[in-house]
Parts: structure tokens; sequence; C-alpha cells
């Protein structure tokens, strides 16, 4: 592998970084054209890393400039995959799905796919894959995006390649999946009504930008594989309710009044968006996000990867965008 490390320290159980200084690697990144995957392939070109950035269509991003091969691959089937890895120092695994439509549903995607993922990375050589999961993801049937996420994570570890799991917050910034439709939602709410929070409010979430989920995977992959399960999320701890209300101060000028809505009276409709709508606002497995907590430490990601994230409240700004 093209890299030196000077890796750093173990105290206790922790891990402390010090300083690297890495040779150019060369990448593959499926989903590389996605939300977080733009932002990985930018930051990882920027270090002058070698890329292939890997996607299921003819879909093409420029964020990763003349360093990044873009090659069309599927990991539901797992065509064209090994042949994408060949050569590669490492592999880091975005694709995944919340919303389940047509073949691409949360088992073929969010399990089979990582599973062709870490069979092709061993068939092709690769000495490290770097899988991005998602905090709270457990083997529980009731939430069937998490426990597809889950059994990702476990189709990797029994595949024998050396990995690293970073298991993350819901990720925010332009273009991601929730925070935007939260913010159209609350735009599109007529002024005399009051806004719908979906359920009692409280449940905890963690956002992290995607910026520093790409710092984190980078400091990843430099580090090489890791044993553990590595939890990432930003600074602060906020309750649904805080989000939509540091949200509703970025996209409507006066406070509203809300009303609490039971999630049992959300999933029918979620469900039939999800159903006939491409881009549906809410569905059944985010309202399952609602379920439980989605939190590590509030430390986290200073204390395993040496840098501060940013708050969701003050890089909340780009929502001000009108989205259709």
């Amino acid at each position: 592998m093209r890299r030196r490390l000077s890796a750093g320290t173990r105290r206790g159980r922790d891990f402390v970084p010090v300083a690297y200084s890495v040779a150019a690697m060369r990448i593959a990144i499926t989903g590389g054209t996605g939300f977080v995957g733009s932002h990985l392939a930018s930051h990882l070109a920027e270090q002058g890393h070698e890329l292939v950035v890997i996607s299921r269509g003819a879909r093409a991003s420029g964020a990763a400039g003349p360093a990044a091969t873009r090659v069309t691959a599927d990991v539901v089937s797992g065509s064209g995959l090994a042949a994408a890895f060949a050569g590669c120092d490492a592999v880091v695994n975005l694709v995944a799905v919340i919303v389940e439509r047509r073949g691409q549903t949360f088992d073929a995607v969010n399990r089979q796919g990582a599973a062709n993922v870490a069979r092709a990375a061993v068939e092709a050589g690769v000495g490290h894959l770097v899988q991005l999961s998602a905090l709270g993801a457990d083997p529980d049937p009731r939430f069937g995006y998490l426990a597809s996420k889950w059994s990702g994570e476990q189709a990797i570890r029994i595949s024998g390649i050396p990995h690293t799991i970073l298991r993350s917050s819901l990720v925010f910034g332009p273009g991601d999946g929730f925070f935007v439709k939260l913010a159209r939602l609350i735009r599109r709410t007529p002024p005399f009504f009051p806004l719908p929070i979906a359920g009692d409010g409280r449940t905890l979430f963690q956002p992290i930008a995607a910026q520093d989920v790409a710092r984190c995977i980078a400091i990843a992959l430099e580090r090489g594989p890791d044993p553990r399960v590595l939890a990432i999320g930003g600074p602060d701890h906020l309750s649904y309710e805080q989000i939509v209300d540091i949200i509703r101060r970025q996209v409507v000028s006066l406070p509203r009044m809300k009303v609490h809505i039971p999630v049992p009276a959300i999933r029918p409709v979620a469900a039939l968006m999800a159903a006939v709508m491409r881009d549906p606002l809410v569905t059944p497995a985010q309202l399952d996000l609602l379920g439980h907590h989605n939190i590590t430490v509030p430390g986290a990601v200073a204390a395993g990867f040496g840098f501060e994230p940013q708050r969701f409240a003050d890089r909340a700004g780009y929502l001000r965008r009108r989205s259709r």
C-alpha cells in the first residue's frame, strides 16, 4: 500500500491522533457522486489521492477534479465492482437507501450491497474497506433501515476484509435528504397553520456536517483498519423539536405555533408518499428514527479524530435556499 503513517498513540482504550505523513493512495468510493460522496471525493482529491468514483448510473460529478476516474458499477448485483477496485489501496462504501423503491430495498442495497462490496474488495486484494453505517444500527427487525445497516456491518466483518466501520448520526449540508425536506415542509405550511411535529419531539439527534464526515473518513483511511465501531456525531445533542426550531428560524421570519401529531397517525400518509412519490417529504423509515435516540457522546469526533465538528445551528444557513 502506498502510504506512510506515524500513527499516534493509545491511552488505555482511546486512540490519540498525533501527526500523519501519508503518501497518495488510490481510493475507490462507491456512491462517490452522492451527497456525502461528493464531499469526500473533493476532500480526498485536495489531499492528493487518486480516486475511482463509482456510481450506478451515468451521473457524474466534477468535484473531485481530474484526479478522479469515474466508473459505472452496481453494488446490488455486484457487477463491475471487482474490476473497479483493481489496483486500489482502499475502498469507501457510502451506498445506502432510506427510501425503498422497486429493487432498491433496504436488504438489497444496505445489506447485500455491503456484502458485494466486501467480496469484491477481497477479490481485488484491497487492503482496507471503510463502511459508513448509522448510529442506532441494530438487528431489531421493527426498524428496517437500521436493521439493514447492522446486517451490512456483519457482512463486512465475516468477509475477512480489513475494515473500519463508522456509525454516523444525521448528516447535514446542501443537498442532504433530511433537513432540506424539513425546511421544505416548514416553508410550505401556511402561516396561519401550526407547524406539525411528529411524535413528542423529544428524540435526540446529533447532526454532523458532511464535510466533517469526510474528514473522519479521510483520517480513518490514513490510520488503516480498526476493529472497533467508531461512532461520530456533531457537538450538540438536539431534540427533534429543537431541530425544527433551528430550521424554522432560517426559513420563515415569524415565530410559529406547533402541534404534536402521534407517529401512528402519520405513518399511513408516509407509506403512501413513499409509494407514489419519487422524493417523499417523509418515509416510514424516517419515522422509525423517532423511535429512539440517535446520539453518541458529544465529544466523539474531537476525542477520536482530533478536531471540533461544526454546529448545526451555526451552519444551517443553506436551508434558506428554496428547493423543489
